[in-house]
């Protein structure tokens, strides 16, 4: 690639994909090695990984000058604020955790989604990124019309999002790395 700066932008924008998928993977292995865990401490343990991922995205927003898109500060400010609840909330039941989270969801797969069109026609691996979207949107989906599975039901759903969440964004952070130490100027990874 010949533009430093676009080469800095997706090695960085990678990076954050990279580091959010790593913090999605823990998290859903957290949750299915604490299967018994507490309402209590799976609120406490969302929030911090809500919190974290708004952070890591809030914060990569905040450092690019240069092609920054809305829709990555909506999702970061819609994960800080989710994990805020769940910590000013702490005594909420299994149901309205559930609705939370499902809130949480649906309002990130959105901002993925419109990521994810508004990066179409510069990077190729824009597809991931709306297969994120959807994912998250049919996950929340899933938790607000029918919340009553129960929070242990709900455990193996959750982790299994967050792992496949977590695997589809470090797959796109490394598509971005890659991307950014190519020496071709069209910005695919086809």
């Amino acid at each position: 690639m010949s533009d430093p700066l676009a080469e800095q932008l997706f090695k960085g924008s990678g990076m954050a994909l990279i580091i959010r998928g790593a913090a999605a993977i823990l998290f859903g292995i957290l949750v299915v090695l604490w299967p018994g865990v507490s309402v209590l401490a799976l609120v406490i343990l969302f929030g911090i990984y809500a919190l974290f991922d708004g952070a890591a995205n809030i914060v990569h927003y905040a450092t690019r000058k240069k092609r920054r898109s809305v829709w990555q500060l909506v999702g970061g400010i819609v994960s800080v604020l989710a994990g805020l609840v769940a910590f000013a909330w702490p005594g909420i039941t299994a149901l309205s955790l559930a609705l939370v989270i499902g809130l949480w969801a649906v309002i990130l797969g959105v901002s993925q989604i419109a990521l994810a069109v508004e990066v179409k026609k510069t990077v190729g691996s824009w597809w991931l990124w709306l297969i994120t979207g959807i994912i998250t949107i049919l996950f929340g989906l899933f938790l607000v019309i029918l919340p009553g599975p129960g929070i242990l039901s709900l455990l193996g759903l959750l982790s299994s999002f967050a792992i496949l969440l977590g695997v589809l964004l470090i797959a796109s952070g490394v598509g971005l790395r890659r991307l950014g130490g190519r020496p071709n100027t069209r910005l695919s990874m086809g």
